[in-house]
């Protein structure tokens, strides 16, 4: 890849600090040649910032500020590193409010801009004076990349019809996602206090009104009719906890909050469960919404039957065979299917080798990064 063109990611999420868009870059820079790629992030703090940055095999160059904003200052200073770096690409890891520079990196002979998008461009498309700014980063960048075909439907009209707009979602490490061995399941399960047999429904996720935990919790004495030995297990940690804690009282014995895990253990608990449900809903008019939902994708690659909100992008992660969908606040449906399926292991045992299949077929990273490659390898139109 001697002739690869030169990218400049230019983003405020980076880690060593680590969310979603910080994993979404990290992952996606892997998957590129290291030399064709200089990193130019803001820094929360040094120390750290530096310590990570010496383990990385690209260049990373700091704004010496917790928070990059498209200032003159700050693009003056991108403007400097195209022009020293001979910079081909300038790629925005957020589109918004970053892409406001893309005039400055075209001016500084950057010949293509892309901005990727994550969902909050929804909530900005849906005020005035957002909107605009959104209008004036689809006129400047070349390519804008999306995460789910509903947030490009919410969106599009705002960046209006100057970019070119390509499907480019986080992939999934189909290698540290995998189904478990029966081994490994049954020790997942005695370190949780459950036998082999027991019904064990996960919901990994942060804990927001969201994201459908308390529809879970409120779907559950209906789960413990049919099935009284049933466990929901609630992983990771949020503002909602205590709101969700207090409605689970009168089930406290078959819902168990494990708190923020360490990622293999997360992995191993979300490999162990018989469901992987997320009943996500869209909130507050529609500017609270589920993206995409890449835990879902997680859960079908570790070999788990899925249930997933009918919220934004998330029922783009399930086919018809993989998973099932349900409107996040309609309990009593939500009871049905969680019932249902488990009541049904050979239904669950297809559903899980499905998923499976689907994430490797359409959601790895090694399919991912080459979509990637081709947006930043492709002559400028």
């Amino acid at each position: 890849m001697s002739a690869s063109r030169k990218t400049l990611v230019v983003t405020n999420d980076f880690p060593p600090r680590i969310g979603g868009i910080q994993s979404y870059l990290r992952d996606f820079i892997a998957t590129q040649d290291p030399e064709s790629i200089v990193v130019f992030a803001s820094t929360q703090n040094a120390e750290e910032a530096h310590a990570y940055d010496k383990t990385l095999d690209y260049e990373v160059i700091r704004w010496p500020r917790s928070v990059m904003l498209p200032t003159p200052t700050t693009a003056h200073a991108m403007a400097e590193i195209i022009r020293e770096r001979e910079i081909d690409n300038v790629w925005f890891g957020a589109a918004a409010p970053l892409a406001l520079m893309a005039g400055t990196a075209k001016q500084a002979g950057a010949s293509k801009v892309i901005a990727s998008t994550h969902g909050h461009e929804v909530g900005w498309s849906m005020l005035p004076g957002s909107r605009q700014s959104l209008r004036k980063i689809g006129t400047e960048v070349d390519v804008l990349t999306y995460i789910s075909q509903y947030t490009l439907r919410r969106f599009k009209s705002a960046f209006g019809s100057h970019p070119t707009f390509e499907h480019l979602p986080s992939g999934v490490d189909v290698k540290r996602f995998t189904p478990a061995t029966p081994e490994d399941k049954s020790a997942t399960r005695k370190k949780l206090g459950f036998t082999d047999t027991t019904p064990v429904i996960a919901c990994i996720s942060r804990l927001v009104p969201r994201k459908g935990q308390d529809s879970l919790i409120k779907a559950m004495p209906q789960v413990i009719a049919a099935r009284p030995d049933a466990q929901l297990l609630i992983v990771g940690s949020g503002r909602y906890e205590s709101t969700l804690r207090r409605l689970a009282t009168d089930v406290s014995q078959n819902v168990k909050f494990l708190g923020r895990l360490e990622y293999q253990d997360m992995i191993n608990t979300l490999a162990a469960a018989d469901i992987f449900a997320m009943p996500a809903r869209t909130r507050g008019g529609g500017l609270d919404v589920e993206g995409l939902g890449i835990v879902y994708l997680e859960a079908q690659a570790c070999g788990v039957p899925v249930i997933a909100g009918a919220s934004g992008g998330a029922p783009e992660t399930v086919t018809p065979a993989t998973g099932l969908v349900v409107e996040g606040s309609d309990v009593d449906k939500l009871s049905e299917l969680l019932i249902e399926l488990l009541d049904d292991p050979i239904r669950r045992a297809a559903m899980g080798a499905a998923g499976r299949a689907h994430v490797e077929a359409e959601w790895s990273w090694e399919i991912m990064g080459e979509r990637l490659t081709n947006i930043l390898q492709s002559e400028p139109r």
